[in-house]
């Protein structure tokens, strides 16, 4: 067999065999193909990605056939051997090389590369270091990984145990773990692939500790690649998931590197030891972490549409249970109204995570880190939880089938799951996005609370951090500068269809946002009046910190996606109505499963609440008649998605029965197991 799925683009050619998803895509009504342009950003993108996926995907060395059937060591060989071949496809054909990774579905060891070392030598590493380590890293004679997480420490850079110690008699820094916990754990691309590290230590110098800087370490040998002397690295071993990355460990002992090799963008370490920082170097150092959690972001939507793919197409294609006709027919699974509420909303979501991703995209072009620090922090956090939790749904949907690994769906979990811990863990990091919240509450000042609470003062923490906050435009949060009357909003429908309104969805949303952020300003506010320490009163509340933080970020996707709809309304007309009927089913759905929130916060009463969840039915087969070109128009093409249940063709019966086989499973390729003569057959002839 080659691929377990057809290798090609998303569409197969004309004369493909009758698909079972044939009648679904006919009734389409809308034109799936201008949809995969709005998605790719442009018709142009659209040919091009399409351009590079085909020559990737007939390549022999991109081939996923036994993907499933290989070993760890296997799957990582392969991975690298697929970054070769990139490189080598790159110059052969004069391609970026980040356009043909793109066309590349498989996690590579490598990513991280460019990702996240190239990204922090261009963000921490003077001009004068980055003419020296950059052009080394493109041209891969540097092949580096991002050395901060330690056994006993990952979001709490503060605590890192590693040591970097000034040696002023060599003019050198010595790089030494003191502790078992301060054993480097988790970084990728460490265990088996780089050369060189940034590794986050202690900067001590004369006796003094200065925090936590970054250093360029060579750990291995570029001939031999060999650890060097002082140098004990591996691979941390198997995960639930993303086994193609050779997460590694790490320990230094007294490993003497040159000073020059600190990063010294935004602090710098003279000769004898004179030290100078500039004023926003905590914020500077945590650059790369900011852009990997803005790709999660942006992301997220692309996996989840990658789930709720394999999973709409195999429903639409699964009979299951006797139709009302008395004819012996059998239901489409998709027709189940309990089906289309495991996964239409999920659907729905990937298209709004999508449209908030290019928002995210112009925040980082624009440069305000204060804003990008506060809406990739929560945003990271919720997408990469409704994503994780959404694909385990779309797995679940597929029934049994959804269990095998041919279905595609245990790989696309166990690859994703990472997202939800990776570059801070997401019930930590949403809490960034609370505290900037509540720093944008406080420079709106205390007439914004004033109608809200006569003695509700401002809290400890927006008080403190009020002088920090720099002049900028606050985007998303503007409603926390007439927080009290965004907090006063009551719903006024009376009937579905009102809940029909892009601007009755927002309302609601901003409603929701800012009377959680009062409230949890205003709880702050009465522990530390009553003694309580900052520290403890905000930990206590911390349930309430995560509410706000994900109110904050739900409100950004709905006023993101109507805002982005109502762009496509003019140059994309037949385009909108199946847009916004996402738009309705995602704001409302959402609405739906925190009901409680909106009602305790007085924007809806029961009886509207009713009206949501009446809303919600009405539009699940709306969404059903357009499910399978909704899907499609995401241009995941067979290769892709490797999965034996969402193929293009509908073909899923042949498709598993041909995952059974000896060439694709190595458990039949002997017609007796080895178990049988080992186990089997003494076993039967002992009689036990």
């Amino acid at each position: 067999l080659t691929d377990l799925c057809n290798i090609g683009c998303c569409q197969p050619p004309a004369s493909a065999m009758p698909s079972p998803l044939d009648a679904e895509r006919a009734r389409a009504s809308f034109n799936v193909r201008q949809l995969t342009h709005i998605l790719d950003g442009g018709r142009q993108r659209t040919d091009a990605r399409e351009r590079l996926e085909a020559i990737v995907e007939t390549d022999p060395v991109f081939s996923k056939s036994d993907l499933f059937s290989l070993s760890r060591p296997e799957r990582y060989r392969r991975a690298m051997q697929k970054q070769r071949r990139v490189l080598e496809l790159s110059q052969d054909l004069g391609v970026p090389q980040a356009a043909l990774r793109a066309a590349v579905h498989d996690e590579l060891g490598t990513d991280l590369q460019n990702l996240m070392f190239v990204p922090n030598i261009r963000a921490t590493f003077s001009d004068e270091q980055q003419a020296e380590w950059l052009p080394r890293a493109q041209s891969w004679e540097v092949i580096g990984c991002y050395a901060q997480t330690e056994l006993g420490h990952g979001s709490n850079v503060r605590g890192l145990e590693t040591t970097a110690t000034y040696v002023s008699e060599t003019d050198e820094i010595d790089i030494h773990s003191p502790t078992t916990t301060s054993t480097k754990w988790w970084p990728g691309a460490l265990g088996r692939t780089a050369n060189h590290a940034i590794v986050y230590a202690r900067l001590l110098v004369h006796g003094h500790d200065l925090g936590i800087h970054n250093f360029m370490v060579q750990i291995r040998d570029l001939d031999t690649h060999r650890p060097l002397t002082g140098i004990v690295v591996g691979d941390i071993g198997p995960k639930i998931g993303y086994n193609n990355q050779d997460n590694g460990y790490l320990r230094f002992d007294h490993v003497r590197i040159p000073r020059s090799h600190m990063a010294m963008r935004h602090a710098k370490l003279h000769r004898g030891g004179e030290y100078e920082a500039a004023p926003k170097r905590q914020a500077a150092s945590y650059s790369s972490m900011t852009f990997v959690r803005v790709q999660i972001a942006i992301g997220s939507g692309h996996a989840l549409s990658q789930a709720c793919t394999i999973a709409v197409r195999y429903s639409a294609v699964r009979r299951q249970g006797m139709t009302s006709k008395n004819d012996g027919s059998e239901m489409c699974v998709l027709d189940y109204t309990m089906q289309q509420q495991r996964l239409l909303p999920l659907l729905a979501t990937a298209y709004a995570f999508q449209f908030a991703g290019t928002a995210m995209q112009r925040l980082l072009r624009s440069g305000d880190t204060a804003a990008l620090h506060v809406a990739s922090s929560g945003l990271k956090a919720l997408c990469s939880r409704i994503t994780a939790d959404g694909i385990e749904t779309c797995r679940r949907a597929c029934g049994g089938h959804g269990y095998l690994s041919v279905s595609g769906l245990p790989e696309l979990l166990g690859t994703y799951l990472q997202n939800v811990t990776v570059e801070g863990e997401n019930f930590m990091i949403a809490q960034q996005t609370t505290r900037g919240l509540l720093k944008i509450l406080s420079n709106a000042g205390l007439n914004a609370l004033a109608a809200h609470a006569e003695e509700a003062p401002l809290s400890a923490v927006a008080v403190s951090a009020a002088s920090t906050l720099p002049p900028a435009e606050n985007g998303d949060a503007d409603y926390l500068l007439h927080v009290a009357a965004a907090a006063a909003a009551h719903c006024t429908a009376d009937k579905v269809s009102d809940f029909l309104s892009p601007d009755l969805q927002c309302e609601a949303y901003r409603q929701r946002a800012a009377w959680l952020v009062l409230e949890l300003d205003r709880k702050l506010a009465d522990s530390t009046r009553s003694g309580v320490a900052h520290q403890d009163a905000w930990n206590a509340l911390c349930p309430d910190v995560i509410r706000v933080s994900e109110a904050h970020c739900f409100y950004v996707l709905v006023r993101n996606f109507n805002t982005s709809i109502k762009q496509l309304s003019d140059p994309h007309p037949e385009l909108a109505p199946v847009l916004q009927n996402c738009c309705h089913l995602f704001s409302l759905w959402w609405m739906q499963e925190s009901m409680g929130e909106f009602l305790e916060g007085g924007y809806i009463d029961a009886m509207q609440a009713g009206l949501v969840r009446q809303a919600v039915r009405e539009l699940l087969p709306i969404l059903r008649a357009d499910a399978i070109p909704l899907v499609d128009a995401w241009g995941h093409s067979d290769h892709a998605l490797n999965s034996a249940l969402g193929r293009w063709d509908g073909q899923v019966y042949d498709a598993l029965l041909a995952s059974a086989q000896p060439d694709s499973n190595p458990m039949n390729r002997d017609e007796v197991s080895p178990a049988f003569e080992e186990s089997l057959k003494p076993m039967r002839l002992s009689r036990l």
